[in-house]
């Protein structure tokens, strides 16, 4: 069910300037909060999670083996954005598990590159259209200037990341094995200036970022005892950024307190 809308949520979601999606479920309660869950919006670091899912596809299927060594060279290092091998010297040998989990936990923009190279994109547009993410496509390496140059981009919304996570929970995402070693990754994640913000220590929260020019993102599992919810916030064109991450914070706080109160 569609849950109503209380007015300081209807006001988050419709800011002065730029665009607010909303997808969210509390598991146990079936309430959901939907807004502009269908607008496609640049996925920025959000992508990552589709990839982190067609990786351990690919581990699972044998093609991949996620303790084989991969060598950094000194090229791959060469990258804008945000991650920690850039900053480190080549010859460094990190696992493909490695790499996906520097893909989450600090958004590293050289392991996702890595591991997209690996797999392939077209590989990992074939996951995201199998687990019918309609509204999810990737069409460029990360921080790839001339791709973007060309008009390429990576594009999601906040009702497909909203299902991703939810297989996610449930443990469905490729498989259980797989479910629960990507949301132990997510529940590593270091970026908590959005959706764990406004949260008290004994709420947990397993979540993804995303932010480059003018959008702003956080999806992630937040858990407290009894009750999980599952949250998608998207933003674009919210001046200025301070604004929109407080924004996604005061809406994951608001919905834990109302999931909280129908548990």
């Amino acid at each position: 069910m569609t849950t109503d809308f209380p007015p300081q949520l209807v006001e988050l979601l419709n800011p002065p300037t730029g665009v607010v999606a909303l997808a969210a479920r509390h598991l146990e309660s079936g309430r959901t909060w939907r807004h502009n869950e269908h607008v496609v919006i640049p996925s920025a670091s959000l992508i990552k999670l589709p990839i982190l899912a067609a990786f351990w596809a690919a581990v699972e299927a044998g093609r991949v083996d996620p303790n084989e060594r991969v060598t950094l060279a000194a090229e791959a290092l060469r990258l804008e954005g945000t991650g920690v091998l850039k900053a480190l010297s080549p010859g460094l040998q990190p696992t493909w598990s490695d790499l996906a989990t520097l893909m989450i936990t600090v958004s590293d923009n050289v392991a996702t590159n890595l591991i997209i190279d690996r797999l392939g994109m077209e590989t990992i547009q074939a996951w995201i259209d199998k687990a019918a993410l309609a509204e999810t496509r990737i069409e460029r390496r990360m921080m790839d200037r001339a791709a973007m140059s060309a008009g390429r981009g990576n594009w999601t919304s906040a009702a497909d990341m909203d299902a991703l996570l939810s297989a996610i929970a449930a443990e469905t995402c490729v498989s259980g094995g797989a479910s629960r070693e990507m949301r132990r990754v997510l529940g590593a994640q270091q970026i908590q200036d959005r959706l764990p913000r406004r949260l008290d220590e004994s709420v947990r929260v397993a979540n993804k970022t995303g932010n480059f020019a003018d959008v702003i993102h956080d999806a992630g599992i937040v858990m407290w005892p009894g009750g999980t919810l599952v949250i998608a916030v998207l933003t674009r064109g919210i001046r200025s950024a301070w604004r929109a991450m407080d924004t996604i914070a005061d809406i994951d706080a608001m919905l834990v307190q109302k999931s909280t109160e129908s548990s």
